[in-house]
């Protein structure tokens, strides 16, 4: 379930720099929070330069909103947000002073993925395991 949006201006951001990025937001989630690697999404969104500001003038941002299931400790997503920072920083070479990750939460129950309403933090085995008898 975890969609890790990632938004920037166009081209700052190749596409090789984009696949390797989303397979270390992959690895970190699924390491911070035990949670599979088939439950992690990213997607990249580039807009004009024209239509991204900070501090109220064009600039050339890389923002990265995490919405995760609700329910995870606050120093997991601590350390999400900060090991996301890194990675993002050493996959783009954009200095970690453009760089924004926000981790957001929802409820479980308030997701469905392949027509299932998401398990709890943590209950993801039996989860799939009932996916994998359907």
């Amino acid at each position: 379930m975890p969609v890790y949006t990632v938004t920037t201006t166009r081209d700052v951001v190749t596409d090789e720099q984009k696949a390797n990025l989303a397979v270390e937001i992959t690895k970190i989630h699924s390491a911070v929070t035990g949670a599979p690697t088939s439950f992690v999404h990213v997607t990249f969104t580039e807009l004009p330069e024209a239509n991204v500001f900070s501090d109220g003038s064009p600039s050339r941002p890389l923002l990265i909103e995490g919405m995760t299931r609700a329910g995870r400790a606050d120093s997991e997503k601590i350390r999400l947000a900060k090991d996301i920072s890194t990675a993002a920083g050493r996959v783009t070479d954009i200095p970690e002073s453009r760089i924004l990750v926000m981790i957001l939460d929802t409820p479980a129950r308030f997701a469905v993925e392949g027509g299932r309403i998401l398990p709890e933090p943590g209950a993801e085995d039996d989860w799939l395991d009932e996916r994998d008898s359907d």
